[in-house]
């Protein structure tokens, strides 16, 4: 388990060892950081088959005050013979939105990865999550995000790398290499596919419909041209 106290009075710690996640206080995290009904993934189960777990907190164990502020979890994954991080699962309570957290999340799982897993990946149908991953590449300096942006140049190492992400974590899917849209391959009766000019595109349809159950997006943070003194929360974080 290793803690680090920001410079905001947050405290960040990681815990990769099966014996050390089940120490976490379940009821409290899921009531800390639930907004009503708790989500899906907010599960003993689904959290203590992580491998790394990052957790923001304030004030001390014991204490009245002690609170989660926000959780990452994420696995071990391989693909092409390049590792990398999924990113399986992340939360952050209603008061902490807004405030950078979950960049600060990101940044203390990338740490304790430096060296040996530099790229992060994840699936999703939640545009604020996909933006978020998105922003806090932006952050850290040599970082390539896929899909980039609109208007910026893609990082054909990146994209090759994308491609076989999507072939192992969604072999089900069809993978839009463009836009990062992940296409269910079996059509859905009664629903037309969806055609999407960018991943900033597909995000707004999300927000203004029903989402299909079929469609993700794909996020790839591709950190292996960053020194690991850059992706460290200090320097991330600012």
């Amino acid at each position: 388990m290793n803690t680090i106290l920001t410079k905001h009075p947050v405290r960040l710690t990681c815990l990769h060892e099966p014996h050390m996640i089940e120490t976490l206080d379940i009821d409290q995290l899921v009531d800390d950081l639930a907004d009503g009904t708790p989500p899906d993934f907010l599960t003993p189960e689904r959290i203590c088959v992580q491998d790394l777990i990052v957790v923001a907190t304030v004030g001390k164990p014991g204490e009245k005050s002690y609170r989660y502020l926000g959780l990452l979890g994420a696995c071990n994954d391989m693909a092409g013979g390049q590792p990398f991080l999924r990113l399986d699962m992340a939360c952050v309570a209603p008061q902490a939105r807004g405030q950078r957290l979950m960049s600060r999340l990101l940044a203390r799982a990338a740490a304790e990865r430096a060296g040996r897993t530099a790229v992060l990946a994840a699936r999703t149908a939640t545009p604020a999550w996909f933006r978020a991953l998105r922003h806090f590449a932006t952050e850290v300096p040599g970082a390539a995000f896929h899909p980039a942006p609109t208007g910026a140049p893609v990082v054909l190492r990146t994209a090759a790398l994308a491609r076989q992400i999507a072939g192992t974590l969604c072999p089900e899917h069809r993978y839009d290499l463009a836009t990062g849209v992940l296409h269910g391959k079996w059509a859905v009766p009664a629903l037309r596919l969806r055609r999407h000019a960018s991943a900033d595109a597909w995000c707004e349809a999300a927000r203004d419909a029903a989402p299909i159950l079929s469609e993700r997006l794909l996020a790839v943070i591709d950190l292996r041209n960053v020194p690991p003194c850059n992706v460290s929360p200090g320097n991330v974080l600012g």
